[in-house]
């Protein structure tokens, strides 16, 4: 008898573990480096930076250097990126929606799964660029250069690619 309850309290016990494991882990972990974004705010620049899961909502961010920057899971709606360098630039899963990135050098940026209804992408250079899964409802991607991008799996309904360069 003694044997079958150490038995449950092991077996309550790793289950209680394991539950904590899988929680832990199937969420992405956000977390920028607040010393980037002080630069950014400062600055306005911050390539390389660490800015993920930082909240950047309706700021005017146009110019910036963000080349290479981390900013995956970033809140950018409503923002202005217009004609930032964003280059190679991680912005999987980031909220852009609104967001005006004409102009914006995105040169093989990843944009998996990132949320762009109704950006303003016009003429943006996108070259190589990963936008697999992305969500483009009613963005503005006229003239926007597009050759080498990964556009497997994006939504594109009622995108406007009028003059895009795939």
């Amino acid at each position: 008898m003694k044997n079958f309850i150490s038995i449950k309290k092991v077996v309550a016990v790793a289950a209680i573990v394991l539950a904590l494991v899988f929680s832990l882990t199937s969420v992405p972990a956000y977390a920028f480096v607040q010393s980037d974004l002080d630069t950014l705010i400062s600055t306005g620049d911050a390539p390389y930076g660490d800015l993920s899961g930082a909240d950047l909502s309706q700021s005017d961010l146009s110019g910036a250097k963000l080349y290479g920057a981390n900013l995956s899971g970033a809140k950018l709606y409503r923002s202005n990126l217009s004609g930032a360098s964003l280059s190679g630039a991680d912005l999987s899963g980031a909220s852009l929606s609104d967001a005006i990135l004409s102009g914006a050098y995105l040169q093989k940026a990843d944009l998996t799964g990132a949320f762009l209804q109704k950006a303003n992408l016009e003429g943006a250079v996108l070259y190589g660029a990963n936008l697999k899964d992305a969500t483009l409802y009613g963005a503005n991607l006229k003239g926007a250069k597009l050759k080498g991008s990964n556009l497997e799996g994006a939504k594109l309904k009622g995108a406007n690619i009028e003059e895009a360069i795939k």
